[in-house]
């Protein structure tokens, strides 16, 4: 477990630092020309996602029964975990952002391209699923966007650690935990052992050959979609609300707002709230093997 945290923490922190670094000597065009192509870069990624959830599905240890609780999971988790970080702060952030007709247009149109790029992963599994994996090239790729991202983040004045930085994964964690009673009360689940799909906060490569191992391949599949869910969830409301609504959006995240829906984070929310992102996804991406493990027990 700890070889399976450290293979996975330490190059996602070595491409962040590498840029951070890179970024404060490299000149200025050059940065900027790095910044913008990120985009592009996501564009990439997001194919990939989706050609990695068809994948996924194309999987016959999935059932259809499978599928549907994990969607039903991970509309509870992003529902409750929305509520539990949303405040009325948020609501007039809100009402002062969206004051042209352009402010609500650019965000649904981003967010369709967004989704557009996930379907066109799709259609290329369907068409060239026995030519290649996109595994290895969405793992290189995310590190080259990470990279990127620490090349931007070095033009950021690093600000001290805030109550914000802790009640995110906090609450975070709570949510999880009563989403999984509530769910309990519909299905034929238990609490503890939702608790344990749950506690992958959307890391799917890790929960879903971590709880397969630990209990059968059926509940691994159950938490790898439901991890899946949860950030295709959470990548559509960043751009449709990160800007005005960021703490319950970067919950939804879990513990990928510090690796795969960072670039997304990145693109719609303010420098502080996006090194609120890297910590509250660090600290959920060392808390989840070990909860996984000990809802596992029960």
């Amino acid at each position: 477990m700890l070889s399976v945290l450290f293979s996975s923490l330490v190059p996602i922190l070595l491409a962040l630092v590498l840029g951070w670094g890179f970024g404060k000597f490299a000149a200025a065009s050059l940065k900027q020309k790095i910044i913008r192509s990120i985009t592009y870069l996501v564009w990439l990624l997001l194919v990939a996602i989706g050609f990695q959830f068809a994948e996924v599905l194309a999987n016959p240890q999935i059932g259809i029964s499978v599928l549907l609780h994990a969607l039903l999971y991970a509309s509870v988790l992003s529902g409750v975990t929305f509520l539990f970080l949303y405040r009325k702060t948020e609501l007039s952030k809100a009402n002062v952002a969206m004051r042209s007709l352009k402010d609500v247009l650019s965000p649904i149109k981003e967010c369709v391209i967004a989704m557009l790029m996930v379907v066109f992963g799709i259609v290329l599994y369907v068409g060239f699923n026995q030519k290649f994996s996109t595994e290895h090239l969405a793992s290189n790729l995310l590190y080259i966007l990470i990279f990127f991202i620490g090349v931007d983040f070095s033009t950021v004045q690093l600000q001290s650690l805030t109550k914000r930085h802790f009640s995110v994964p906090i609450i975070t964690i709570l949510a999880m935990v009563v989403s999984a009673g509530i769910l309990s009360l519909f299905t034929h689940y238990s609490a503890t052992t939702l608790m344990m799909v749950g506690s992958g906060f959307g890391w799917f490569s890790l929960s879903g050959s971590l709880i397969a191992t630990l209990t059968n391949p059926e509940l691994g599949s159950f938490a790898l979609l439901t991890d899946l869910m949860r950030e295709f969830y959470a990548i559509g409301l960043l751009y449709l609300l990160g800007q005005r609504m960021p703490y319950p959006v970067i919950g939804i995240c879990g513990a990928t707002s510090m690796d795969s829906t960072l670039l997304f984070v990145k693109k719609s929310c303010s420098a502080l709230e996006v090194q609120i992102a890297i910590f509250s996804g660090f600290i959920l991406t060392l808390l989840a093997p070990f909860l996984i493990v000990l809802f596992a027990s029960f």
